[in-house]
Parts: C-alpha cells; sequence; structure tokens
C-alpha cells in the first residue's frame, strides 16, 4: 500500500470510528426529557407547567391543592405526591372545552398522558343552563390516558344538576364522533353523578383493572360503561349503582325503562373476575359477550342480563339479592349459555327471559 492510500485509509477508518460511536452516544441534553416541578417560582400552577414542557417530559407535582383545570395537547407525565396529598380540584368558575362539556382535566390531539399518585375532584358549582360540571377526566381525539394509583372523586354540582352527558368521573370517547384510549388500574372512583368510567364509540378502547368504582346512593348511577368501544374490565370492584327515585326514566321493565348496572358491557368487551355490589344490575351485557369468573352479591334485580345476543358466562357466582340471570330478546333471537354459574340466596327466579316483537330468548345452563 502507497504511503497516501494508507493515509486515505486511516483517514477513512477514523471517520467510520467516530460514526459507529456517534450512533451509540447518547443524545444531547436538550432531547433528554425534563422534570418540570410544580410549584416553583417558574411554574406555580400545573397548566403553566404542561404549557412550557416539551412532548415527553414530566411534571412533578408537590403535595397540595390546585384550584384549576387543566389541558393537554402532548405526551407528558403527570406524578403527584400521592392520591390523598396532590388534588386537582374544580374552580369556581369551569371553562367549556372544545367538546362543549366543562372538564378538569382535558386530554386531545392524539396525546399519550400518564397521571399518577394525585386525585382530580370536584364538585361544580354550575347548573344545567351554565356550567354544569361534565367530566373529572376527558379524554377525546384520539389521546391515550394511563391512570394508576389515583383518584377521581366529588364529579357533580352542589347543587345536584343531573344534566345529560354530565358528570362522569372520566368520560372517553364521544358521539357521533370522538375517541380515546385509555389505562386504568389500581385507582379509585368515588361519588360520581352520572357514571364512573365511560368509553364511547368505535375506536375507543379502555382497560380496566383492580379499581374500586362507587357510585351515589342518593340518585341513578352507573358504574362502568362500554358503549360501541372495545376493552376489558377485570378485578375491579364496582358497588352502589341503581335506579333511584326519583327517575321518570328508569325502572325494572327492560322494553320500556332504563336499569342502572355495575359494568355496562357490548361486543369486544370481556369481562372477569370483578366484584360487584349492590347494584340494579351487577352486569349488563349486549352483542356477543363472554362473563366468567365474576363475583356479583346483593343485585336490586339480576346479577346479569344479558339482552340481544349471544352470550356465554362461565364460573359466574351471583349471590343474594333479588334475581340471577335475566336473558332479553327485543331485537334478535337472544341465547345465554351458562357455565357452572352459581346462583344462591337469592329471593326471585333464578334464570328468566323476557321477549318482546316476535324474538324468542333462551337459557342453556351446564350445571
Amino acid at each position: 500500500m502507497t504511503p497516501v492510500r494508507s493515509r486515505y485509509a486511516a483517514a477513512l477508518g477514523t471517520l467510520l470510528a467516530l460514526a459507529a460511536i456517534g450512533s451509540f452516544a447518547p443524545s444531547s441534553a436538550a432531547s433528554q426529557p425534563r422534570e418540570l416541578v410544580v410549584p416553583s417560582a417558574a411554574y406555580p400552577t400545573i397548566q403553566s407547567a404542561v404549557d412550557a414542557a416539551h412532548p415527553g417530559d414530566r411534571i412533578a407535582v408537590r403535595a397540595g391543592v390546585y384550584r384549576e383545570q387543566v389541558t393537554i395537547h402532548k405526551n407528558l407525565t403527570l406524578t403527584g405526591a400521592g392520591a390523598r396529598k396532590t388534588i386537582i380540584l374544580a374552580p369556581k368558575r369551569l371553562v367549556t372545552g372544545s367538546d362543549g362539556l366543562n372538564s378538569i382535566v382535558f386530554l386531545d390531539n392524539a396525546a399519550r398522558v400518564k397521571v399518577s399518585r394525585l386525585s382530580v375532584s370536584g364538585p361544580g358549582s354550575g347548573t344545567c343552563a351554565a356550567g354544569a360540571l361534565g367530566a373529572g377526566i376527558r379524554v377525546l381525539g384520539g389521546a391515550h390516558l394511563d391512570l394508576s394509583h389515583a383518584a377521581v372523586s366529588h364529579i357533580k354540582d352542589t347543587p345536584m344538576a343531573p344534566c345529560f352527558r354530565s358528570a362522569n368521573a372520566v368520560l372517553v370517547g364521544d358521539f357521533p364522533t370522538g375517541t380515546g384510549s385509555a389505562t386504568i388500574r389500581d385507582s379509585k372512583i368515588t361519588d360520581y353523578q352520572g357514571s364512573g368510567i365511560v368509553v364511547l364509540n368505535e375506536g375507543s378502547n379502555a382497560t380496566l383493572f383492580r379499581n374500586v368504582v362507587t357510585g351515589q346512593k342518593r340518585i341513578s348511577t352507573d358504574g362502568i360503561e362500554f358503549v360501541e368501544a372495545t376493552g376489558r374490565a377485570e378485578q375491579n370492584t364496582v358497588s352502589d349503582n341503581a335506579c333511584r327515585e326519583p327517575d321518570p326514566g328508569c325502572g325494572q321493565d327492560f322494553f320500556s325503562e332504563f336499569q342502572h348496572a355495575g359494568i355496562l358491557a357490548n361486543t369486544g368487551v370481556e369481562v372477569t373476575r370483578n366484584r360487584l355490589v349492590g347494584n340494579q344490575l351487577g352486569i349488563y351485557a349486549f352483542g356477543t359477550m363472554k362473563t366468567s369468573h365474576n363475583i356479583i352479591v346483593d343485585s336490586k334485580y339480576f346479577g346479569m342480563a344479558f339482552q340481544d345476543g349471544t352470550f356465554t358466562a362461565v364460573k359466574d357466582s351471583v349471590r343474594g339479592g333479588v334475581g340471577g340471570v335475566a336473558v332479553v330478546a327485543s331485537e334478535v333471537d337472544t341465547t345465554a349459555r351458562l357455565n357452572h354459574v352459581k346462583i344462591t340466596k337469592i329471593s326471585g327466579d333464578r334464570t328468566r327471559t323476557f321477549q318482546c316483537c316476535g324474538f324468542t330468548a333462551t337459557v342453556a345452563t351446564k350445571p
């Protein structure tokens, strides 16, 4: 090799080595996620930190009460000092979001947001005509909420303002358009005026794991609702959701009144290993669904109700309360297969069919 060629080879080898080192070198500090602390001189409020944050940054929220609404359009992580210590509290005057509702925390613009170790809390002070509290946490615009070791509570108005679509603790997606998704685990959802967790619309999805969802004892509420959405509800404890007077739209007639449930779900949702206590209906299911290993206690009407579809229940247990399993046909012939389902200590029918409009309801049991 000539000296010139040798020097060229050496230089090329150096460049390749530097390129290889560069490919494994840590990125610059500017590209690393930052941690913004609230409150601080720079960030006195959570919203000020959210506005200043770059996508991927972390916001550490110290113990305290933060009376503000928070809107998030970017990928962020919010971590409090504990669900009993860090509280985002509804302000006295709520600003309406782009969805037309008043929410305490609002996620949209396809943001992926992790929230943990804090509480989101009402109450609001509005009315149905002006300014009622719409949701504790609202997820829309393809956004994703990852909520863990948190609490959402007192999502209601004082005095009560039972408005349509209002006061849901966590509301994901929307009708007629709008989607979102959520993973909610190890959290407490309590004292809501509408429903605890609502997932709406095709394209929306939620995984709910080891949460406690507790309704109101004074007004009609639902615990967990999937409506045309998909997902999974597992190992949640859901209680105290029922039809309560005065509520002219609800009652025990499946064909002319509304029923309230611990878990309401449809095709594409799996409901397993939950504990449902003191609800009007423990589980209310539509379409094609499987339930398994749920424990349902002291239901005010039926432990499980299956309507308009094909259903399989495996090793569920219904204990106490009025009825066991209802099978309802109002739009299609409906079949429920009960495999090793235990029904004990109830005061009414173990199984009962409700039929309308020429459609048939059938129960097939396997001891």
